[in-house]
């Protein structure tokens, strides 16, 4: 059954959240990350959370929109469709921060209902520091009508960078404390095949945090984590444990105040992982 359009509209508050130091770095080390601006208390101004960790405390509202019964979502076979961030002020330890949630659209397709929120992030002194914007892909809940034709990504000749991450096979349960994402298709090999996956799946934002890496390690100055300024990717289909994943960036136009970078993620065997992603560097 199609997910209820008329909440279009609706918001959610999260309550306060307090960035732990001792979460922060736990999450950094999930996704692999070894940059010292998320470690190294020695460092100028200290550490600061890692930007992918917004995936926590930026999704403060996520639990009332997937529970909300009026919109009829059916967790069982929710999947991440695609996922963008905005980051306009560095998050330190210590900070509190509050996120606002608002579903902005419902669209039905052939094989599910994609389900998009938006949210913003303030810290105790009211500054916005991240904006997001969320999709949801809902199996259960299709049209049954054929969907238009999907364009194809184009793929350049050459890339800036061209480097690999292994997911390690605990990957999804390293990945899941820090991040908050405790579904069990990520953790429960025997519930991930009851609803049709091959098994347990990566968190599609531990992809996204392994893209982030890649595009500070290799498009800005001395790996600064506070270069890349924005991050959108769709996942295009499922990571499993034990693969290599092989990220290429290239550069897609020169903007104002900073460079837009492309991004493709394979797995193994050569297929897209993540599609149309992209980043902004300043």
């Amino acid at each position: 059954m199609p997910l209820n359009e008329t909440c279009i509209g609706k918001k959610y508050k999260s309550d306060p959240i307090k960035i732990s130091q001792h979460e922060s770095i736990y999450y950094a080390l999930a996704y692999n990350e070894d940059n010292d601006a998320y470690f190294d208390n020695r460092r100028q101004g200290g550490i600061i959370a890692p930007p992918m960790y917004a995936v926590f405390y930026a999704a403060g509202p996520t639990a009332q929109l997937m529970f909300d019964a009026e919109i009829g979502i059916n967790m069982m076979f929710v999947v991440h469709y695609s996922q963008y961030f905005e980051w306009i002020k560095a998050v330190k330890p210590g900070d509190e921060v509050t996120s606002e949630g608002t579903i902005t659209h419902i669209t039905v397709k052939e094989k599910g209902s994609i389900l998009g929120w938006e949210t913003v992030t303030k810290n105790q002194h009211d500054d916005i520091v991240v904006r997001a914007q969320w999709e949801f892909f809902d199996r259960s809940a299709g049209s049954g009508k054929p969907d238009g034709k999907t364009e194809e990504e184009a793929i350049p000749s050459q890339f800036i960078f061209d480097d690999a991450m292994k997911v390690r096979n605990g990957q999804t349960y390293i990945y899941a404390e820090p991040s908050g994402d405790h579904n069990p298709i990520h953790v429960d090999d025997d519930f991930a095949k009851k609803v049709g996956l091959p098994g347990i799946i990566v968190q599609g934002l531990c992809t996204m945090a392994f893209a982030h890496k890649m595009a500070v390690d290799h498009l800005t100055p001395d790996r600064d984590p506070l270069k890349v300024k924005e991050l959108y990717v769709r996942f295009a289909r499922p990571v499993l444990p034990g693969q290599m994943l092989t990220f290429k960036g290239y550069a897609i136009e020169k903007l104002t105040e900073k460079t837009k970078y492309g991004i493709i993620a394979l797995n193994d065997s050569g297929k897209d992982v993540l599609r149309n992603a992209w980043c902004t560097v300043a």
